[in-house]
């Protein structure tokens, strides 16, 4: 094979391992940088889980806003 052509698979095998490994740091960043836990708790209605709230909890999100 040419050296170009192994540079050329070189370079795919490259992109191919590393770049997941890259866009997964990337994410992991962007993850640490929203979490800001120095504000204190999230504001709303309650703590509770949005899955696990009952018609009354609902309710009174909804008149919140």
């Amino acid at each position: 094979m040419s050296p170009s052509a192994l540079i050329a698979v070189d370079v795919i095998l490259l992109y191919t391992l590393l770049g997941p490994l890259v866009l997964f740091a990337v994410y992991v960043l962007f993850d640490r940088i929203s979490k800001d836990d120095r504000l204190g708790p999230k504001a709303g209605p309650s703590k509770k889980d949005p899955a696990l709230w009952s018609a009354r909890d609902i309710d009174d999100f909804l008149d919140q806003a």
